[in-house]
């Protein structure tokens, strides 16, 4: 179960959609990651490459100890980037298999030929491990998996706008190396409907604490629009 939570650690940390997760990070220990995603319509993609969207993440996460835990987020689109710090801290003990966390966040957005906002963060984490004991018959070391639920409200507080966030990861342990994610975003940015992401992935470690991960995204906003999504994390 411990490696199982620390996979979890690390893979809950996809794409641009950072989330910390809600189990606290070993004092001391340090998780890095870096990743990209594209994405466009239906029509955008038949013209090629270059007509997909682009936005790529860094993520820093340290163990503080005493259940708490230090993260920054930069992420830069094509005309935008933002950049957040956040402190969380785990609410349930280490060991018990059902977590939760709150966290508290600020940061700043910068929209090209628009004035910069300072944002402020509020979220909320579940999450939940589970072992599986699989047949003799089936090929795969299925070890088990996790469900993780995290929330967030973000105040830009120069426009008095708020954005609104929910993420649900499905993990599962397919080998000793791997692992498959299943992660459904919803959101609601000011002035925009409520958009949609399914994004199903695949994780491979390449090295002790160093993790490659491959996915596909389909989003359900204004029109639909489906893309890629590439990942490198290492644990320190």
């Amino acid at each position: 179960m411990r490696r199982l939570i620390a996979f979890a650690l690390a893979l809950m940390l996809s794409g641009s959609a950072v989330q910390a997760g809600a189990w606290a990070r070993p004092a001391g220990e340090v998780f890095l990651s870096f990743s990209t995603n594209r994405e466009a319509s239906v029509e955008a993609l038949q013209s090629g490459m270059d007509a997909m969207a682009r936005h790529d993440a860094a993520y820093l996460e340290v163990g503080l100890g005493h259940r708490l835990t230090f993260s920054a987020e930069l992420g830069r689109g094509r005309y935008t980037s933002d950049a957040m710090a956040i402190l969380r801290y785990t609410l349930t003990d280490p060991g018990a298999r059902l977590q939760a966390a709150v966290d508290l966040g600020a940061g700043q957005r910068s929209v090209e030929g628009q004035e910069d906002s300072t944002l402020a963060r509020l979220g909320l984490s579940l999450g939940y491990g589970y072992g599986i004991t699989p047949p003799d018959w089936m090929p795969l070391n299925l070890q088990g998996g996790w469900i993780a639920l995290d929330a967030s409200a973000i105040r830009d507080t120069t426009t008095a706008e708020n954005r609104w966030k929910v993420e649900t990861t499905f993990g599962l342990s397919i080998s000793d190396r791997s692992r498959a994610m299943l992660q459904i975003v919803a959101e609601e940015w000011p002035g925009r409907d409520a958009a949609f992401t399914l994004n199903p992935s695949f994780v491979f470690q390449i090295h002790e604490g160093s993790f490659v991960e491959v996915g596909l995204r389909a989003v359900r906003a204004e029109d639909v629009q489906f893309g890629f999504e590439l990942g490198f994390w290492r644990q320190f």
